[in-house]
């Protein structure tokens, strides 16, 4: 299960993140991706929870995220980005950064 909502700004907060995935994974627990954009690119930073409650619990006191804010989404297809709503996959070595993008049944390299 995947999903991501956008921030709002709030007189308490001091964080500078637009939006925020949720991503659970049968019995390994849960992500929180947090980006510095709203745009569909590589997470900043992660945070990992046992539990989704204490996911949604996080990103609301931090985030000012409730229930209906959140975008249900599907799962990344195999091999692709987690933190990512488009198949993106990471290209050649990991160490290299660069992307590819499915596109028509088709892998395209793409750049953040």
């Amino acid at each position: 299960m995947r999903k991501y909502a956008f921030t709002r700004p709030s007189s308490t907060s001091t964080h500078d993140i637009p939006k925020v995935m949720i991503y659970e994974i049968k019995k390994s627990g849960v992500y929180v991706f947090v980006y510095k954009s709203q745009d569909d690119i590589p997470s900043h930073n992660d945070y990992w929870f046992y539990a989704l409650d204490d996911a949604e619990a996080f990103c609301k006191q931090y985030f000012t995220i409730n229930k209906n804010d959140w975008i249900q989404i599907e799962d990344p297809q195999e091999g692709c980005q987690h933190d990512l709503i488009r198949p993106i996959r990471r290209q050649g070595n990991l160490s290299d950064y660069k992307y590819e993008i499915l596109i028509d049944k088709e892998w395209k390299e793409i750049n953040f």
